[in-house]
């Protein structure tokens, strides 16, 4: 049998996905768009990730930011050492100050840096604005 997770019994699953997936074609075909990536990330996303890193309590120190080609870059350190398995919830707590309607979180790992990739959207009917919107933003979390 091929495990999915520790202890998974059966190997398959209950259902499909499609439940969901409408939403998420919407949003690749929005995505596709050569004008639905949003303008100066550095004006409408970093100030939220600046107060977040400034407040007291913070698990992460915003060590830089930059533009790669169409992602807004973000690096940053831990603050003070903790445990692994602390990255996730306070990375999603980060990305929680600059969610869209419609928020994607793919993660991945690279020479020890934990890197998150969010897509961050609009997609029409979300506003009163007749197109959709968004902003890709690539946290990475280096070691401390």
């Amino acid at each position: 049998m091929n495990e999915r997770w520790d202890g998974d019994q059966t190997g398959a699953g209950v259902s499909d996905g499609e439940a969901f997936a409408p939403a998420i074609r919407t949003l690749l075909q929005e995505m596709a768009r050569p004008d639905w990536n949003t303008e100066q990330p550095e004006a409408h996303v970093l100030p939220h990730l600046e107060r977040w890193s400034a407040r007291e309590g913070s698990p992460f120190a915003l060590r830089s930011t930059a533009l790669d080609g169409t992602v807004f870059v973000v690096d940053l350190v831990p603050k003070e050492a903790a445990p692994a398995h602390d990255t996730r919830p306070n990375v999603y707590a980060l990305i929680a100050t600059i969610a869209e309607p419609m928020t994607v979180v793919v993660e991945s790992q690279m020479d020890g840096v934990d890197i998150f990739d969010v897509a961050l959207a609009v997609v029409s009917g979300q506003s009163t604005f007749p197109k959709g919107h968004g902003h890709l933003v690539r946290l990475r979390i280096h070691p401390s």
